[in-house]
């Protein structure tokens, strides 16, 4: 605990040291504002980015849409120095952060750090890095940081990844608020400091990795309740360190502290790790000042030890050079970044001797891809985790496949696959910022009941991983969507995410086939990852494909303007197999998240399907109220062995977005059913037909429109000899809804207006006279509905 505070004191001591630090210079531009709640404590501004002068200096990344905000640093850091240290049951510092959309989110922030003691003790501005709890939005947790290069912010969310880096080099007050997704993968751009700009894309990866046998992981995968921390020795080489940090120590570790922020961040979320850079990393930053790692005289290419080039040279060099210079006992983990030679790794080594056999080269290594695509990635490698891509172009080709792990189609899209960097086969340009399922696998079980738990450091998170329920295994008919549903509880009340994820590898070779089916009897990965979503159920395919394309995705997708589109990634089945889904469930706890997983299975027939609708199928229009007639292709699904017996027909008036209504429930399943369709008004109708106690259904393929009626409907109630009864009552019920009472006037007559349009049985009650129901569909005006006595 006192070495907590001891932290901040260090931090304290240097603010006091350096005043000029917390000097707010608006030099670059004259800002034109925009008005924010007063939630922000004075510390953002938005920026109409209209108003900016272009920077001397261009940005590395030019989103494709973006928020600019100013920041007011000295308010800021006054208020972080409130923030209480992690663990420590300290009061909830609340700060908002900028996001894409112009507004500000809070965020319950604690003092976390990315460094050892030693270290801050000799670099106190390392000190201010934060973690923090989504008020807004509770899935979202952020890790950010205020160093002497700037703010960085990292805010993972089931609505996407923000991002909030400095605008430009030469505007150290302005910031750019953007989602992951909105960036492009590029090399058209300078970086925001001097030196090299953006290696070759297609070398970042390109290196074969080392594997060894992985033991078979249990199939439901448990993490959260201990925080598991690590010892980094870090290593930059001089290439690295010239281009990050102008060639001095301070600034080289600056840079390694925001990508590990960054990495912290998902690792933490994800697998409940956290990994410090250890107290001597400055003895292996091996920038142009610092004399002291090189024996005296300035580093330089030739002095620092490591084959800038060449990743796999590097693994050696750094193990020895970690050995030599931190010691074997002081570290747990070992890496060294670079401008060259791509990344490789070797698999399960932290708390062993091959522990610092990790490298990422990047040409331009700062922000959000460096941090996540690839030191995340391959951490991921000395934590234990394969890769997980199926394609077999690019990058994806080769010795980087493993065939034991492609559960992802094309080149995948969490950290351990290949997105961006594989030809034909990406999926995305850039990965998302989740784990695999496979990979969560390997790496909790290398963590925390293999050799990678023997130099832990645990706390306590006081957090229990939720309990997970899955749908269970079903039998579908060939090329029909279907969904998944899960549901989970959380003991901590924590608003939980799903991720469903395909669970079947793709065989021994690999495909580079556009687009990536089964249709060639091939049973591998057809439907793609997504970012971990609030509702537990998955459409297969997305929805969006299922209302706009008829069910059949686009094979490719235009993902950023670049000559070849990436894959759609998601494909309904044609062929007999059996696919295995599993659903991952966070709690997303910024201090050590909770998940837990469950399976489903989901065989497909090819002596069934395509089930589908046939109408209403077309943009019709039905009046409500009426009655009319819904079809479909039963596809044999009524037999062995899917077995669908009946069917629910559901009605949407949203476009098919949600099915409130339903029409018929446990219908037989013989392709017809007359409904009774609602008296609602719309123009974006869709039905619904889906198998009862099964996964799979069909959506019609257009909307229709409902036209709202209301009908007047009259007559006369008689007694005996023809002569009307007065104060007759008149009950018109209709099958769903509330009945409409009217009563006869002196003459027996009765009139009722507005009445709704749909089958109505009417009835007339007399204190003398009894009289016989009446079954009428109303569609139009009525008259002469009348009423005669019972013999």
């Amino acid at each position: 605990m006192a070495s907590r505070f001891y932290f901040k004191q260090e931090y304290q001591m240097y603010r006091l040291k350096f005043p000029s630090f917390a000097i707010i210079v608006f030099t670059m531009v004259m800002f034109a504002t925009i008005n924010i709640s007063a939630a922000d404590e004075g510390i953002w501004s938005r920026i109409d980015a209209g108003n900016l002068r272009k920077s001397a200096v261009e940005r590395t990344q030019t989103p494709d849409r973006f928020a600019v905000f100013s920041l007011n640093k000295e308010i800021l850091r006054q208020l972080l120095d409130k923030a209480p240290e992690e663990f420590t049951g300290g009061g909830d510092l609340i700060l908002s952060l900028p996001m894409p959309d112009g507004t500000l989110a809070r965020f319950a922030v604690e003092h976390s750090l990315v460094v050892e003691p030693g270290l801050l003790k000799k670099y106190p501005e390392l000190g201010a890095t934060y973690r923090g709890q989504g008020i807004d939005d509770p899935t979202a947790t952020v890790r950010f940081d205020l160093l002497p290069s700037g703010f960085h912010a990292y805010i993972l969310s089931s609505t996407g990844t923000t991002v909030v880096d400095p605008f430009s080099a030469n505007m150290p007050d302005v910031y750019m608020s953007y989602f992951k997704s909105d960036a492009r993968k590029t090399e058209d751009f300078t970086c925001e400091v001097d030196g090299n700009g953006f290696g070759s894309i297609s070398e970042v990866k390109s290196a074969k990795r080392e594997e060894r046998f992985v033991p078979e992981a249990a199939p439901e995968v448990i993490s959260g309740t201990q925080l598991r921390t690590y010892r980094l020795a870090l290593a930059g080489n001089w290439e690295y360190c010239n281009v990050v940090g102008a060639g001095t120590t301070a600034g080289c570790l600056a840079a390694q502290v925001v990508t590990m922020n960054r990495v912290n961040g998902v690792y933490e979320r994800d697998l409940a790790i956290h990994m410090n850079i250890v107290a001597n990393n400055n003895l292996i930053v091996f920038a142009t000042d610092n004399t002291t790692a090189c024996g005296g005289v300035a580093c330089t290419t030739n002095n620092d030890g490591y084959t800038n080039a060449t990743g796999s040279t590097m693994l050696g060099e750094n193990q020895t050079k970690l050995n030599a210079v931190i010691g074997t006992a002081n570290y747990d983990i070992g890496h060294v970044f670079s401008t060259g030679g791509g990344g490789v790794a070797n698999l399960q080594v932290p708390c062993t001797t091959s522990k610092a056999r990790g490298v990422t080269g990047r040409g331009n290594p700062v922000g959000d891809p460096f941090s996540i695509d690839y030191v995340a990635h391959e951490m991921g490698h000395q934590w234990g985790g394969n890769h997980t891509f199926n394609g077999a172009s690019g990058s994806c080709s080769g010795g980087n496949r493993s065939a034991a792990n492609s559960y992802e189609t094309g080149s995948g899209i969490t950290i351990m696959a290949y997105a961006g960097i594989c030809g034909n086969q990406d999926l995305a340009q850039n990965s998302i910022d989740t784990f695999h399922v496979r990979s969560l696998e390997e790496i909790v079980a290398y963590s925390q009941t293999g050799t990678g738990n023997n130099c832990a450091a645990t706390t306590p998170t006081g957090n229990t991983p939720p309990t997970v329920t899955g749908p269970g295994n079903f039998t579908i008919p060939i090329q029909t969507p279907f969904a998944l549903t899960a549901s989970a509880t959380d003991t901590n009340g924590d608003i939980l995410t799903y991720d469903w994820q395909q669970y079947n590898t793709g065989g021994s070779t690999g495909t580079s086939a556009v687009p990536n089916s089964d249709g060639d009897g091939t049973a591998r990965p057809i439907f793609r990852p997504y970012l971990p979503s609030t509702s537990g159920t998955r459409y297969f395919p997305s929805l969006n494909y299922i209302l706009n394309n008829a069910n059949i995705p686009p094979s490719t997708y235009d993902c950023g303007g670049r000559a070849t589109p990436c894959l759609t990634g998601e494909l309904m089945s044609s062929m007999n197999r059996t696919m295995t889904f599993q659903v991952v469930v966070r709690d997303n706890r910024a201090n050590g998240g909770g998940i837990n997983t469950a399976t489903s299975q989901v065989s497909v027939s090819s002596l069934a399907g395509p089930f589908s609708v046939t109408a209403p199928n077309t943009a019709v229009s039905y009046t409500g109220g009426m009655s009319q007639t819904v079809t479909w292709n039963v596809a044999n699904s009524n037999l062995s062995p899917v077995n669908a017996a009946n069917v629910d027909i559901l009605l949407s008036t949203d476009g098919g977005l949600t099915f409130p209504t339903v029409l018929a429930a446990a219908t037989p399943n013989d392709g017809s059913q007359s409904v009774t369709i609602p008296n609602v008004g719309t123009a974006t109708a869709r039905i619904k037909v889906q198998a009862t106690g099964n996964i799979f259904f069909d959506i019609s393929d257009a909307n229709f429109t409902i036209t709202a009626s209301s009908f007047t409907v009259s007559g006369r109630v008689f007694g005996q000899g023809g002569r009307g009864v007065r104060n007759a009552r008149v009950t018109l019920t209709p099958v769903t809804g509330s009945p409409i009472v009217v009563f006869t006037n002196s003459f027996g007559q009765y009139s009722v207006a507005n009445v709704p349009g749909g089958t109505y049985t009417i009835t007339a009650a007399g204190r003398r006279f009894a009289y016989a129901p009446q079954i009428t569909p109303i569609g139009s005006n009525l008259s002469n509905v009348d009423f005669t006595p019972t013999p």
